[in-house]
Formats: C-alpha cells, structure tokens, sequence
C-alpha cells in the first residue's frame, strides 16, 4: 500500500505515505507514543541534494513559483541538464525520451500538469514501463488554501487514482529527502512512474 488516509480531530483528511523502504507511515510515533518531527532544516536542499543521490542527470521542468529555486540549483549544477519544456506533455515525452537515452530523469511540475498530460502518461510512460519521477507542488491542497488552487488540489488525487498512477503526498513531520529518494526508488523498481506531492516548505527556495 503506497497511502492511506485517516481524518484528524479538525475533520481534515490528512494522506500519509506508505512508499517502500518507510515500514510505517509518515509520521509515525516514535517509542514515547509521539511524533517524530524533523529537525530544522531547510526541506528544498534536502531534495535537490536527494536528486543528486538518485543520479539524477535530467531534470525537464515547466516553469511554476514553487519550483523555481530548485530548477536554479539544477541548471547550475554542471552534472545535471536542466530542460524548460513549454507544456507538461511536452515535458513528460522530453523524460521519457531522455531516459530511453539511459540518463535517470525527473519531472518538475505543478500538480495541473498531471491533471493535463493523462494521455501521455497513460500510453507512453506507463504503457511503455518509463520510470520517471515526477515531483509535483501540491497547489489547492489543504497546506494551500488559495481559492484559484483549490479545484485543482480537490481534483488531484483523484485522477491519479483514476489513471492507476502510483503516488504519495510528502509528509512535513519526516525530512524530505528520504522521501525523494524512496519515491525514486519505487519508479525504478516499479519501471513505472511515481509521484511525489510535494508542499511549499518542501520545495520552494
């Protein structure tokens, strides 16, 4: 089981991830019966730095307010190609090609993207076993309550559901690197794509 969802005492229904290598949810409550919070740190580091540990050499990004910095620290790096694709299914169809070249890929896009490239990822990416990852910032979601954002986060998950596509929404109580890293290793195991829904404290420089 790769989520699960339970309701908080505020009604809020809260999804933690279950991605492999994890045992236990996110969040889960260390041996005091509390739980474990990450330490300060700053969380886009840690997943740029988390890209780098996967081997990461192509990231293809459609430009989006959160994901800015994080495409910076891509383009700067001399190990990595950074390619701004001018649509999401643009994009999708750039990794997929750049991973048939054998150069690990990740998608950086918002979260409308997915809503928009199901055809490409339902008949070439998952067709085809692509195992790309794809790091998407949750806009609407309950941690982004803008009122334009909302029909697109209330529409996410549920059409990710819909296309069979694997995924988990990152948690704030666990550092986020791990979490990058396991949903890359499932895309690789999986030869399937993974998503990672990511927050602003996640990504955004």
């Amino acid at each position: 089981m790769l989520w699960h969802s339970s309701v908080t005492p505020t009604g809020v229904s809260e999804v933690h991830s279950c991605l492999p290598g994890s045992g236990l949810p996110s969040g889960r409550p260390n041996g005091g019966g509390h739980h474990v919070t990450a330490a300060a740190s700053h969380r886009p580091t840690e997943a740029f730095a988390a890209l780098k540990r996967l081997g990461v050499r192509v990231a293809v990004c459609v430009p989006d307010s959160w994901l800015g910095g994080i495409m910076e620290q891509v383009d700067r790096d001399p190990g990595m190609t950074l390619i701004r694709a001018t649509h999401e299914e643009e994009a999708l169809a750039i990794g997929c090609g750049a991973r048939l070249g054998g150069a690990r890929t990740v998608l950086l896009i918002q979260n409308v993207g997915l809503l928009t490239m199901g055809a490409g990822l339902v008949s070439l990416a998952m067709r085809y076993q692509f195992p790309i990852l794809i790091l998407a910032s949750y806009r609407g979601s309950p941690r982004d309550p803008v009122f334009y954002h909302i029909p697109k986060g209330r529409a996410t998950e549920p059409v990710l559901q819909g296309f069979g596509l694997r995924y988990a929404v990152a948690s704030s109580s666990e550092p986020i690197g791990p979490q990058v890293e396991r949903a890359g290793d499932y895309a690789e195991e999986a030869s399937s794509p993974f998503v990672l829904l990511l927050g602003r404290e996640d990504i955004r420089w």
